[in-house]
């Protein structure tokens, strides 16, 4: 039990792992101004449990994700619990809404007006982008939460963020991106393409070593394009000789005492080079090399702005196992893209039993607002048809993880969005 001058705090996270390792970062924030996390609550459900922490926290935070409806979807429904708990206990949390969903409302990419997100959340206190995670002591003050004198201990570069794996961190190299993919709200929520410097990141690394941390995973929306200027970037190909920074980051990580292994998300087949095909053969990186090619067919990649061919992309996968024989490959995929017909969807279906991936993250197509998918394509594929392809693409998916096949697989992931 907390006492009268303890305060507690809980984060919600949804989305990717770079909103995990925000996540984490707001939690060192926290417990540097001298909150504490609320201990886990148990309940029969999910709305239980959530009813048990906003009944007995301070401040809850909650970092969302807007990649697919289905994950706003379920933050709205926060707001059912929020009333339940202020009829029946007659308060409620300091609640903070952080994310890509505010992202995607604020900064100089907006999809849609703040206003339409503040009268969709009348139970939010406040909003802050991915960019602004250091300003929630200033939050809290303006809004009578914390007194001044919390920020007279609190140090932005002392920070320290809370992992509860003492084994394995997830370390951001780069913020938001700049491939404006038709169908995704990222450029708009997380904002222009920034990386962390080389001395920075490595800095982080070795201290996580020195705690005894073995493992990291290199987090980025697109980790390909670490430490490049914008126009280099998009000349870059799959299978060119082009030297990468981000392998050369990948070279120094490996050189650091007490780093055992070393994974890196995400990655995108467009600007795979071969001095990252070299790289990847350094014996602490991940067996394990997630490459989203969102469809099998080169018209729907082409609606999509995705700067790749399917060619490329098994020329790229060739290579790869050329290398690293025992490779595991994941992937990200999109079904009922607008204007995907039956015939190209069959060759996405086709391009699983080609490359029998480990792990397909697979998803509906669902309309995200403000996105060029949105404003010049007709969501044309009726729902009954994309649930039909995303059962049986899953299928196809789920027979090649036979025996015979000699792959070891891991849990899919899928997603359905109405």
């Amino acid at each position: 039990m907390k006492t009268q001058t303890t305060l507690t705090y809980d984060i919600r996270t949804f989305g990717c792992q770079a909103n995990l390792a925000d996540s984490q970062t707001i939690a060192g924030v926290l417990e540097a101004l001298g909150y504490e996390q609320l201990p886990t609550q148990t309940g029969k459900n999910e709305d239980e449990i959530l009813y048990h922490t906003l009944s007995n926290t301070d401040l809850f935070i909650l970092n969302t994700c807007s990649v697919r409806q289905k994950s706003e979807d379920k933050v709205y429904g926060t707001g059912k619990i929020v009333k339940k708990v202020l009829q029946e206990k007659r308060r409620k949390p300091f609640i903070i809404m952080a994310g890509c969903m505010v992202g995607s409302v604020t900064g100089e990419r907006q999809r849609y007006a703040l206003e339409e997100l503040q009268k969709k959340t009348p139970w939010v206190d406040a909003y802050i982008n991915p960019t602004q995670i250091m300003q929630v002591p200033n939050i809290l003050i303006e809004h009578g939460v914390l007194n001044e004198w919390a920020l007279s201990k609190f140090n932005p570069q002392n920070i320290e963020a809370v992992r509860d794996n003492k084994t394995h961190a997830f370390v951001n190299i780069s913020y938001g991106c700049d491939n404006f993919c038709t169908f995704c709200v990222v450029p708009y929520a997380r904002g222009k393409e920034i990386s962390r410097t080389k001395e920075e990141i490595l800095k982080e690394i070795r201290h996580l070593a020195e705690k005894g941390y073995k493992e990291v995973t290199l987090c980025g929306q697109n980790v390909n394009s670490w430490g490049l200027d914008t126009k280099t970037k998009f000349e870059i190909r799959t299978g060119s000789d082009q030297k990468l920074p981000f392998a050369d980051l990948l070279r120094k990580v490996h050189e650091i005492e007490g780093i055992e292994k070393i994974d890196f998300i995400s990655s995108n087949p467009f600007d795979f080079t071969n001095d990252l095909i070299e790289a990847i053969q350094l014996p602490k990186i991940s067996n394990y090399i997630h490459i989203a090619v969102q469809s099998g067919n080169n018209e729907v990649l082409k609606r999509m702005n995705r700067r790749h061919t399917i060619e490329e992309f098994l020329d790229l996968v060739e290579k790869i196992r050329a290398v690293k024989p025992n490779v595991e490959l994941g992937t990200d995929i999109i079904v009922g893209f607008p204007g995907e017909t039956k015939k190209q969807f069959e060759d996405t279906v086709n391009l699983f039993r080609k490359v029998p991936f480990n792990v397909a993250y697979i998803s509906i197509y669902s309309p995200r607002k403000g996105t060029s998918a949105e404003r010049f394509f007709k969501d044309d594929v009726p729902a009954k048809e994309k649930k039909r392809r995303h059962a049986e693409l899953t299928k196809v998916w789920k027979e090649q993880s036979k025996p015979d096949n000699n792959i070891r697989y891991k849990n899919i992931t899928v997603d359905i969005c109405e």
